[in-house]
């Protein structure tokens, strides 16, 4: 199933919102790689892909949400290593042993971190962070 962007996506910080689309993308090359059964060489380059992407924007958006004194940043942080450490349990889980099982969970964990995280805790700092945008203190583009 392929994961299109909406609006009710947004977290109102437009380059987040461009992170979050290159992250989409980046699920969607794994599941597509997955139905088509394009192999370990395919998946290890969209693993690498993701692991380098996540880093970079998880401390793109803690630097935002520090500016903007999120509340919450500490436990955000918290949140953001738990899901880097449990991507890369995952990601070397299938390298070890590849196969339908190991596929399923890796992607069942991405759609379910794109639906619990990017949708749901990361709303939480809307309000504080799109205000960044509307005072021009974060490029709106």
């Amino acid at each position: 199933m392929t994961i299109q962007w909406d609006d009710n996506m947004s977290v109102g910080v437009p380059v987040l919102d461009e992170d979050h689309k290159v992250l989409i993308r980046l699920i969607n090359d794994y599941t597509d790689a997955m139905e088509n059964d394009e192999g370990l060489m395919v998946t290890d380059s969209i693993f690498a892909a993701l692991g380098d992407y996540v880093h970079y924007h998880f401390t793109r958006e803690e630097k935002i949400m520090e500016l903007a004194q999120y509340n919450d940043l500490e436990q955000h942080k918290k949140s953001h290593r738990a899901l880097e450490e449990h991507f890369m349990e995952l990601r070397d889980s299938y390298v070890l042993m590849p196969g339908p099982s190991a596929e399923r969970k890796v992607k069942e964990f991405l759609e379910n971190w794109l639906r619990s995280h990017i949708l749901k805790v990361d709303m939480e700092y809307k309000p504080v962070c799109s205000k960044l945008v509307a005072e021009g203190r974060i490029p709106a583009e």
